[in-house]
């Protein structure tokens, strides 16, 4: 059980060309308050997470990790319930430091719950549309 719900290599965007494709060819956007998430289906056999967080964003190194550090715990626990594999690159907003963990939280599983659904949703068209 402990794998399921582990955080490896595997399930992170590591290469440029990779972040470059979910930019280019985003299916889903999904804004909130202080993020915004572009995803992508993906061959790869995994969901998997990228997250970019700008130091024009957010100046301070400690902001940035803890912002990275709740987007990787937050996905490793919804990736899961994901129906389909798709690429997701996180990308928080300006004034974001400024909210706490819990309202964080929150926000990301609001976008995660909305990207399931939008992706689910996506699944069940693209079937149809090819008969």
């Amino acid at each position: 059980m402990m794998a399921l719900y582990s955080f490896s290599t595997d399930l992170r965007i590591r290469c440029a060309a990779d972040y470059k494709s979910v930019f280019d060819g985003a299916l889903f956007k999904v804004h909130q308050p202080h993020f915004l998430f572009l995803a992508k289906l993906t061959e790869q056999p995994n969901s998997r997470l990228g997250i970019v967080v700008a130091k024009k964003k957010v100046r301070r190194a400690h902001e940035r990790n803890r912002i990275k550090r709740l987007a990787r715990e937050s996905f490793r626990l919804h990736q899961p319930k994901f129906g389909s594999d798709i690429d997701v690159v996180v990308m928080p907003k300006v004034g974001i430091e400024t909210i706490t963990n819990a309202e964080l939280y929150q926000q990301l599983d609001f976008a995660w719950q909305k990207l399931q659904r939008l992706a689910k949703k996506h699944s069940k068209v693209v079937p149809t549309s090819q008969n």
